[in-house]
């Protein structure tokens, strides 16, 4: 079924604070201290990255003191700050597909915080922290940022994690954040207790797309496209993002939409550059390849699309489809992350198929349609900021410390009560393979390897 046609729709350990914990009626005010760990952090690309840095950035803003714990990366300091944000990198031993934090644990009983905020699942710093959530006295927030194993594999292993193994592990925190309504119902189908989670959207900065880009007519010769109209892909060549459906279904516009696609490769992979083009050239679709690239080129190319397309058959959220609408352009994208809740605000189309995505364009290929759509989306996205998601999760973190404060007296909780939960898990915790959750290699958008400098995922 496709939807969204244009309708428009109106040193010390971790000691916490009475009321000099720096929150007031939920907000803070100065002082407030948090925790974040993430799989890895700027200057690596990817989707979660750029989630962690915005929101990190973006509470320093408001006064917040925020560490950021991670990964340590070639050419990366230990411990050096970014944006006013505290990053501490962990050295990481690797065994193939495998990755062992060296003082992880040890690290974290060396902050001092209000607050810790897990990012990402079956990636190390979830895997190496939720058996041991009863060690550490802070409050405790977790954002997943959607289920990649289980919706791509859904082998007995991941079944076992997300089931039964991480409900139980989030029934001891203090807040789970979902960053999408089908997140929120999955877990629920899985046992958490719904007034255990709260939605909190991803959100981009819209500063980005307020300056001045090149010309577009420029850019579009730089493609050497000749078709009328191009769709526009930025992302990764991966497994879940199924480039091969962009390809099909421009093919299927016979000659009036072309594709330009940018991202990280998997070389060998089944779905990797040298595949998408070897697909182009059997369909003769018009098509133009590239890899990474810079983001100012990243912001260029949406200004010189007539329209963003995602093939992904799974995402977390999908944050492409939210830059789609900050720079005016329509979507079309597969039913997965945000899609649905983003199409439903007029600003592109959901849909099921590939010819479903093939009539998509043929619809935008009418440009007041493609008007109606754009400037749908840019007064839309205002509901997708940054900014928003920080205070959102200011919320989320001033409630976490009330409920923890409770917990530790015994009073009544400010969020309902979770059930009570099982038996803490006997096994050692899980070593995390090159997966996460949001698409191979991380639990963003990264593949196994991760290049340094500008672009998008």
């Amino acid at each position: 079924m496709l939807e969204g046609q244009y309708v428009p729709v109106p040193q010390a350990r971790h000691v916490l604070h009475g009321k000099a914990n720096g929150f007031s009626e939920g907000r803070p005010t100065t002082g407030v201290r948090v925790v974040v760990a993430s799989h890895s952090y700027a200057p690596a690309i990817g989707g979660v990255e750029r989630y962690v840095q915005g929101l990190a950035e973006e509470l320093v803003r408001r006064g917040v003191d925020m560490t950021v714990v991670t990964r340590r990366f070639p050419g990366t300091a230990p411990d050096e700050r970014l944006g006013g944000v505290r990053v501490v990198r962990i050295p990481m031993f690797d065994i193939g597909r495998f990755h062992l934090p060296r003082g992880y644990l040890r690290t974290l009983r060396g902050l001092s915080a209000d607050v810790f905020h897990l990012s990402g699942n079956r990636v190390w710093c979830a895997d190496y922290y939720l058996p041991r959530i009863r060690q550490f006295p802070w409050a405790q927030v977790m954002t997943g940022h959607g289920f990649y194993q289980y919706e791509m594999h859904r082998r007995a292993w991941d079944r076992w994690y997300f089931e039964r193994y991480l409900p139980r592990r989030i029934a001891l925190l203090d807040c789970y954040t979902a960053i999408t309504s089908h997140e929120r119902e999955q877990l629920v189908s899985w046992g958490v207790e719904p007034g255990q989670i709260e939605i909190v959207p991803n959100g981009i900065d819209l500063e980005e797309f307020r300056g001045p880009r090149s010309d577009p007519e420029t850019v579009r010769l730089r493609w050497g496209l000749k078709t009328p109209r191009v769709l526009v892909y930025v992302g990764g060549f991966y497994e879940n993002k199924r480039v091969d459906r962009l390809v099909r279904a421009v093919a299927a516009t016979r000659g009036e939409w072309g594709l330009v696609a940018a991202g990280r490769d998997l070389p060998g992979t089944r779905f990797d550059r040298a595949a998408i083009s070897a697909l182009a050239a059997q369909l003769g679709a018009p098509v133009a390849l590239y890899d990474v690239l810079p983001r100012s080129e990243v912001l260029d190319a949406l200004n010189a699309a007539d329209a963003v397309g995602v093939g992904s058959s799974y995402e977390g959220f999908g944050l492409l489809l939210l830059e789609a609408m900050a720079a005016g352009r329509p979507f079309v994208a597969f039913r997965t992350g945000a899609a649905p809740e983003l199409a439903s605000t007029g600003s592109g189309f959901c849909v099921d198929t590939e010819p479903e995505f093939a009539d998509a364009l043929r619809r935008l290929s009418d440009p007041i349609v493609r008007q109606t759509m754009g400037a749908r989306g840019r007064e839309m996205v205002g509901a997708y900021t940054v900014v928003k998601q920080a205070d959102r999760f200011l919320e989320v973190y001033g409630r976490a410390i009330e409920r923890r404060r409770s917990r530790g007296s015994g009073a009544r909780s400010s969020i309902a009560p979770a059930s009570q939960a099982p038996p803490e898990a006997r096994a050692r915790p899980p070593l995390e393979e090159a997966g996460g959750s949001g698409s191979p290699g991380a639990s963003g958008s990264s593949g196994p390897t991760v290049k340094l400098s500008g672009g998008h995922d």
